[in-house]
């Protein structure tokens, strides 16, 4: 067993003297902030705000999602449990229920919006109740979206060191057509995780609602960043918190990929097509062009 790369910055909603919790310690929190569907991240990427009603199917490789949210209710189109598959998909570890709600929660008149309600999520279970994962469960993640033909795979955590079986079978799926977006890690400036590290996974890193780079996401094999402090979500009490970190970036940038392959659906895993998209539709940020801090910049719906 090794202990995922995933270190997440989980804070409750309570007035300004926010304080770290632990992933369970929820507060039930204040209505009048989650009255509002759009949060800053969803205003500053999706741009254009006529969105497509294709269903792009999204495999989101977590701890599993608690489906009985108010705002993910019938948004989870199928289920695996790549650690046992005899067990029920629960989320205690609480992080694959936020990435699914910054994805797809419902557009409705409670919570929040998700940046591609309309998109059909596929939930995969490769982390245990601590948030802990082996490779081999996370390849049996992979090899299960793979034959479920899913477009795109979400990863929200990361691998310190390379693994030739995991990049292999990240080549069967871009191979397949899929494309594997991945968080960076929340290593500051250190080095990008694996599989984000891959040059055939979109590595996204994390910026704050000045468009700053967040002092949590690192430098290095960065294609793209996305809002990744005070982002607020659905939460595994089916409730609402406020989250941080490169997690949360990459579930942005899932959710736009997918707006545009909804637009334009031969776009698939092909090099050259998601560099022009990634460099066509981005906001540059820091210095001109790519760069190892923000990639190509802030991507956004546009």
């Amino acid at each position: 067993m090794i202990l995922v790369s995933s270190l997440i910055f989980i804070f409750n909603i309570i007035p300004k003297n926010n304080a770290k919790e632990k992933a369970n310690n929820h507060i039930k929190p204040d209505n009048s902030l989650v009255s509002k569907k759009d949060n800053w991240g969803y205003k500053d990427t999706v741009v254009k705000r006529t969105l497509s009603n294709n269903k792009i199917k999204i495999a989101i490789l977590d701890s599993g999602i608690n489906k009985e949210h108010p705002d993910l209710k019938g948004q989870i189109y199928k289920e695996f449990n790549a650690i046992n598959s005899k067990e029920p998909m629960k989320d205690i570890f609480n992080h694959g229920t936020s990435i699914a709600g910054i994805i797809a929660a419902k557009d409705n008149s409670i919570g929040i919006k998700g940046i591609s309600p309309k998109s059909k999520i596929y939930s995969v279970k490769v982390l245990n109740d601590k948030g802990e994962g082996s490779v081999e469960h996370i390849i049996r993640g992979i090899e299960w979206a793979i034959n479920e033909k899913v477009e795109i795979i979400n990863i929200s955590f990361g691998l310190k060191n390379d693994n030739q079986k995991l990049k292999k079978v990240i080549n069967k799926a871009t191979n397949n057509g899929i494309i594997v977006v991945a968080s960076s890690g929340n290593n500051y400036i250190k080095d990008v995780d694996y599989p984000a590290k891959y040059n055939n996974v979109i590595s996204v890193g994390s910026i704050d609602h000045e468009h700053e780079r967040a002092k949590f996401s690192p430098r290095g094999k960065i294609d793209v960043v996305g809002p990744g402090r005070d982002i607020l979500s659905t939460n595994n009490l089916k409730d609402y918190s406020i989250f941080e970190g490169t997690s949360y970036s990459t579930a942005f940038v899932t959710g736009l990929i997918s707006l545009y392959l909804s637009e334009n659906p031969t776009i698939k895993f092909d090099q050259k097509a998601i560099i022009n998209l990634l460099k066509n539709k981005s906001l540059d940020l820091g210095i001109k062009g790519l760069d190892n801090t923000y990639g190509y910049g802030l991507l956004q719906y546009k």
